[in-house]
């Protein structure tokens, strides 16, 4: 189960981050509106999946809990493995 929530937590983060910086046909989005859409998908996936899996949404995260012993090796490859599919599938999405 927490290995599924990595995967679906970075496949938003990918996929309202990515989605807030396209090339919207009304204007071009500002740094400021990007940002925020980062942030606030940041923060609303940790409040929501942080209790299941520790919500490390990167895998440099995961590598830094690994380095400092918090998870194990075999949970942190499947982080990463998840993350990575996660964030190939958010992108996917926004691909036309």
């Amino acid at each position: 189960r927490a290995v599924f929530c990595e995967f679906l937590a970075t496949l938003l983060f990918v996929f309202f981050g990515l989605g807030s910086a396209l090339n919207w046909p009304q204007a071009l989005p500002s740094v400021l509106q990007i940002a925020m859409a980062f942030g606030l998908a940041i923060g609303t996936l940790v409040q929501t999946l942080g209790h299941l899996s520790g919500a490390h949404i990167n895998p440099a995260v995961t590598v830094a809990c690994l380095v400092g012993c918090h998870i194990s090796f075999l949970r942190a490859t499947f982080y990463v493995a998840a993350q990575l599919l996660g964030a190939v599938a958010g992108a996917a999405i926004l691909h036309e």
